[in-house]
């Protein structure tokens, strides 16, 4: 039997068994369903990830802290907690010393209530920002002004606003040059931020920004950490600015030849790799469990094909007596199989589509089914028909012709 013929058959014996057609289709669907969704889910949410850390990171920009920012063991954690804080002190020096840096920035920061006439903000971040932070930090200004190295030395009472903040406070431009109360303390509102948007759903616009030496003189606590940022020069690599901040913070804090480094630098690419490792444990997770339901369709499947060798015992007698080869039974029945289980596939591909465009739609996940995912939920769902349809076929062929005619 030509495949062309086998599938006709194959399909004729399907319309005949409609409903029991498709309850065995549909554990197939549910596998391929999911493993098309969830390829599709996952490369938008790491394309997405990507986008907003380069948006609030900076792609080139590295950072130095004493904890890791990444997502670290709890070990790990609470042995940075024993090492020597990073001051603005080492971020200076750094900034002096590195020949491989475009600029040098730190930061502090603590939560204050932010309040505008009748109007307040509690829980609202309060960052205090070097000087340089426009250059090298990626903070840049919608309306007004940032801080200038003279307000910082002179701890001016001056802030910037962030867009979200602005917005509860007042209308933005009417706030440039009004006074607001940060913490108690007032402050003449100087620049509004460019929106940040969210990352993981947290808001990144709202916050207030004020000069690194008045955020110390006013609400930092003694030894207060700072987190340090670099940007490379364009013509050096990231990875050599990095050994290069490296070796200096070393010697700085005297640490010996052989000892560990008690500091942490990360950069964007170390934050999305921690980020795709947590997504591709839980990808292979639900894999995992897709892969389970397409276990339970391909068993379904080989149950409803051995039922069909028995109910058409007749059938195969009968053309095993018209001439019809072991291997013409063999790929009819495993035609049949494979039909079942690729009718499922396309079934749950079509499914897995309907998810992505809806997310891609309703979120700001950027998810879309790529090409790979619909080839890959072919080959699973024609695998799974080819396998499990192996057993009834072979079964169905190796009936005595004799026996199978003389079956009631």
């Amino acid at each position: 039997m030509m495949l062309p013929e086998a599938a006709a058959s194959a399909l004729g014996s399907l319309r005949n068994n409609r409903l029991r057609s498709a309850l065995t289709s549909l554990g197939v669907m549910v596998g391929v369903t999911s493993v098309v969704s969830l390829v599709g889910l996952v490369t938008g949410l790491s394309n997405y990830v990507g986008e907003q850390f380069d948006t609030v990171v900076g792609a080139r920009v590295f950072e130095i802290s004493r904890f890791n920012s990444g997502f670290d063991d709890m070990e790990s954690w609470l042995r940075s907690r024993t090492w020597p804080r990073l001051t603005a002190d080492d971020a200076e020096r750094l900034s002096e010393m590195m020949t491989t840096a475009e600029g040098v920035t730190w930061r502090v920061g603590t939560s204050r209530s932010v309040s505008n006439g009748g109007r307040t903000a509690e829980g609202i971040w309060i960052r205090g920002l070097a000087p340089t932070e426009l250059d090298v930090g990626g903070t840049t200004i919608a309306t007004g002004r940032f801080f200038t190295e003279a307000e910082d030395g002179n701890r001016a009472r001056v802030c910037i606003l962030g867009s979200s903040l602005a917005d509860s406070l007042g209308t933005p431009p009417s706030l440039i040059g009004s006074d607001v109360s940060i913490g108690g303390e007032r402050f003449t509102v100087i620049g509004i931020a460019e929106p940040l948007g969210s990352i993981f759903g947290q808001a990144l616009d709202d916050y207030a920004a004020i000069p690194f030496s008045t955020f110390v003189s006013l609400f930092a606590t003694p030894g207060r950490d700072v987190e340090i940022a670099v940007l490379p020069r364009a013509d050096v690599s990231q990875e050599e600015s990095q050994e290069e901040a490296r070796q200096i913070l070393r010697r700085l804090r005297g640490i010996p030849w052989d000892g560990e480094d008690n500091f942490y630098i990360t950069n964007q690419q170390a934050m999305l790799d921690s980020m795709n490792q947590i997504m591709g444990g839980a990808a292979i997770v639900t894999i995992g469990i897709a892969a389970i339901s397409l276990l339970v369709g391909g068993i379904g499947i080989m149950n409803i094909m051995l039922v069909s060798v028995t109910e058409r015992t007749r059938e195969i007698g009968t053309r095993r007596a018209l001439g019809a080869t072991r291997g013409d039974i063999v790929s009819q029945f495993l035609v049949e199989s494979v039909v079942i289980s690729l009718i499922g596939g396309v079934l749950g591909l079509l499914a897995g589509f309907a998810i992505v465009t809806a997310a891609d739609a309703l979120t700001p996940v950027p998810a879309s089914a790529s090409p790979f995912a619909a080839l890959l939920a072919i080959a699973f769902s024609s695998g799974v028909g080819l396998v499990f349809g192996i057993y009834p076929s072979w079964k169905a062929a190796g009936l005595d012709p004799v026996e199978a005619l003389r079956y009631e």
